[in-house]
């Protein structure tokens, strides 16, 4: 028998365009196209990928196809970024559902093996590294349909700095700061998985429960905290809100465009805040340019921001564009990575247009 397999093409936007298998009534397995969108989910949050079958047709099956059970298998075929995967998340069968490692403690098939032709797979809490786009398999006997899912996940946890010094915000100063910066003060769960997908911070900082805490992936003198040498979230525990610090925020969707502007002889905070207006935007808040850099945007030029700091975004790492890592580089007044630079320096923009 020919097996049975929808086809998907991959469209301009890298997500594929779905063709819809033929209503044939002698084919064994129909999967139920639930949703031909991506799925969107914020960071840290549940999502399911839908995948619902049914067993039927009249094409007869042979013995040993009659006592068997389906098998399900999900996969993750693409990156967000349109990238070839082949990384298996799961196969169940037999009752018995066996999760590859990455993905041990984050994914479930809630709906099996109680409702069978339920496959729907569920991510606990999604990573930024989530993204992209994964394929549910069916088979029985010499059988199976499969359906591709995307995946999108948005929103992106970052350190936020007091312009005047390390370690000035009180909690209250702390929720401020984020939310001037098109933000909130990031949940432990929001650091918990940034962490998870490699973030490294060593500078203490507010989360959402009144704790203080910092990520560290590769411990460090200086760095230790609670965990001595071991990898892991460093925690302060609760603290009173008048005690001060850093603050991660958290921002969880672009609801316009940044853009990076210059002019000949570059420009002063003032002259930036213009140049915006002058084009029918405004600076770019912090938060903002984390977003930005998230979905792609790469600009060696460092560029004044709302708040009246100084940054730039790298997605690929180069010579003189401030460190081997991608991320939002900040240019600071002092060598010791403290404060804004004066008003009337001069550098380049990043400007906001919403939509």
């Amino acid at each position: 028998l020919e097996k049975s397999v929808i086809r998907a093409g991959i469209s301009s936007n890298l997500w594929p365009s779905f063709v819809l298998g033929s209503q044939d009534p002698g084919k064994v397995i129909h999967i139920n196209k639930v949703s031909h969108q991506p799925v969107r989910v914020g960071l840290a949050e549940p999502v399911s990928l839908p995948c619902l079958f049914l067993l039927q047709g009249s094409v007869p099956l042979n013995p040993s196809e009659l006592s068997d059970l389906p098998r399900i298998k999900w996969s993750k075929v693409q990156s967000a970024t349109g990238q070839p995967e082949d990384l298996p998340v799961l196969v169940a069968k037999d009752n018995v559902v066996k999760i590859s490692k990455n993905y041990e403690g984050r994914v479930a098939l809630p709906g099996y093996p109680h409702h069978r032709e339920n496959a729907t797979l569920l991510f606990l809490s999604a990573r930024a590294s989530d993204a992209g786009l994964y394929r549910c398999e069916i088979v029985i006997g010499i059988h199976d349909e499969q359906d591709l899912v995307p995946l999108e996940v948005t929103g992106v946890v970052f350190h936020y700095r007091a312009a005047s010094n390390r370690y000035a915000l009180t909690f209250p100063e702390a929720q401020k700061a984020c939310e001037e910066n098109s933000a909130v003060v990031a949940s432990p769960a929001h650091l918990e998985v940034a962490f998870e997908d490699g973030y490294d911070n060593c500078d203490a900082g507010w989360l959402s429960d009144h704790t203080v805490r910092y990520p560290i992936t590769l411990s460090r003198p200086g760095c230790y905290g609670d965990r001595n040498s071991l990898p892991g979230v460093r925690s302060y525990g609760k603290r009173d809100d008048s005690e001060a610090y850093d603050v991660y925020c958290y921002s969880r969707e672009l609801q316009g465009k940044v853009f990076y502007a210059t002019s000949p002889g570059r420009l002063t905070f003032q002259m930036a805040q213009k140049h915006c207006l002058s084009r029918g935007a405004q600076l770019a808040t912090t938060g903002q340019l984390y977003l930005a850099w998230q979905e792609g945007l790469d600009q060696c030029d460092p560029g004044w921001l709302a708040d009246g700091s100084v940054r730039y975004p790298i997605q690929t790492p180069r010579k003189k564009c401030g460190g081997d890592e991608p991320g939002v580089r900040t240019t600071y007044q002092f060598s010791n990575r403290t404060g804004f630079p004066d008003p009337a320096s001069k550098f380049d923009a990043y400007c906001y247009k919403g939509l």
